[in-house]
């Protein structure tokens, strides 16, 4: 759909309200700078005065979170050297003062809005709701990093068992949390914690276990809610060794399921399952993304029409929109026109 001229500059999140109201933020794709921030309004994307935020690409792993309700109503949570809310009114951004949410620089924000009186924050082990006039803070049972929601009722945080560090937290398992109108609580999640039998640099088996952090959730409804993440083992050459899981709740527990060993962006399909973007599936129009369903089942998506196989680009987010079966990707485009990229599947 769009490829900007903003070289060297990467789109790392995007979120739609509708098919006239969609958001994608950006930010350089090395270095440091200002963030980008364009506007779809159902004809044409357009740039639009983003908030005085300065980005370090070295930390795009705790990317500004976008959520947006509606033309009247979006907002962008940044977690730099301090936590801050801005949010749109349909004119301008302006800066929304948080409370108190024990905030530890490195931590990354997730959030989520239902409706301009509903929306949700979750950093650390603290979630914070507005209601359209003032926040209430709540602490988690776990560390969260994504919150997502299908009804005021229905709110799924996930993350890890154990606080985030600098230098990894090993034996950290995966954490999901769910509100149900009156609190939130933990619900079991599956484990793994298998030794490791990779030989370390004492020549023996290393035995520590698999490090497992969510950090993404999709929920559907009561039955149907997706979590993506990454298992962390021991690598003796690299440090460690990342690949992709995917987990599913049927309304009774948690199940792995197939997916993609290696996810570069998911998110929702716009109906009851989700989309995997596959490092690999860079080049050639995105062809190997596949969708997954509820029941295992996967589907590949057919790649890009006209696109170039000597294209290559890197997908960093995904988005549905509400109501409609139209999904958009976002990321950056390499070669000619080196920049920002928007993709929309239908």
């Amino acid at each position: 759909m769009h490829v900007g001229d903003q070289r060297g500059t990467r789109l790392r999140a995007v979120a739609a309200s509708g098919p006239r109201d969609v958001w994608a933020l950006g930010s350089p794709d090395e270095g440091v700078g200002p963030l980008l921030l364009l506007h779809f309004d159902g004809r044409h994307w357009r740039e639009r005065p983003a908030p005085k935020v300065t980005w370090d690409a070295k930390d795009d792993e705790r990317f500004p979170a976008l959520a947006a309700t509606g033309p009247h109503d979006a907002w962008i949570f940044a977690a730099t050297a301090a936590l801050t809310a801005h949010h749109w009114d349909g004119e301008r951004w302006s800066r929304v003062p948080l409370p108190d949410m024990d905030y530890n620089s490195g931590e990354r924000a997730g959030a989520t809005a239902l409706a301009p009186d509903d929306v949700w924050l979750v950093v650390g082990d603290h979630a914070a709701h507005w209601d359209g006039r003032a926040w209430t803070v709540m602490r988690l049972p776990a560390w969260a990093a994504s919150v997502s929601a299908a009804a005021p009722d229905q709110v799924w945080a996930v993350g890890g068992t154990s606080q985030p560090l600098a230098q990894g937290s090993s034996g950290s398992q995966a954490a999901t949390m769910r509100w149900d109108g009156r609190s939130w609580q933990l619900v079991p999640a599956p484990e793994d914690r298998t030794p490791s039998r990779e030989i370390n640099s004492q020549g023996r088996p290393d035995g520590s276990i698999p490090k497992i952090t969510l950090t993404q959730v999709v929920a559907h409804g009561p039955d149907n809610v997706w979590a993506i993440g990454t298992r962390t083992v021991f690598d003796y050459e690299d440090g460690s060794r990342d690949t992709t899981i995917t987990l599913h709740w049927d309304s009774t527990a948690w199940s792995w399921m197939p997916g993609s060993a290696d996810v570069s962006a998911s998110g929702s399909d716009s109906a009851d399952g989700i989309i995997l973007v596959d490092w690999d599936a860079d080049q050639g129009g995105l062809s190997g993304t596949i969708r997954i369903a509820p029941d295992g089942s996967r589907t590949e998506l057919p790649p890009m029409a006209g696109a170039s196989r000597r294209s290559e680009m890197d997908v960093s987010a995904i988005s549905a929109v509400p109501g409609t079966r139209t999904v958009y990707a976002v990321g950056l485009v390499y070669g000619k026109n080196f920049g920002p990229m928007i993709a929309r599947y239908r």
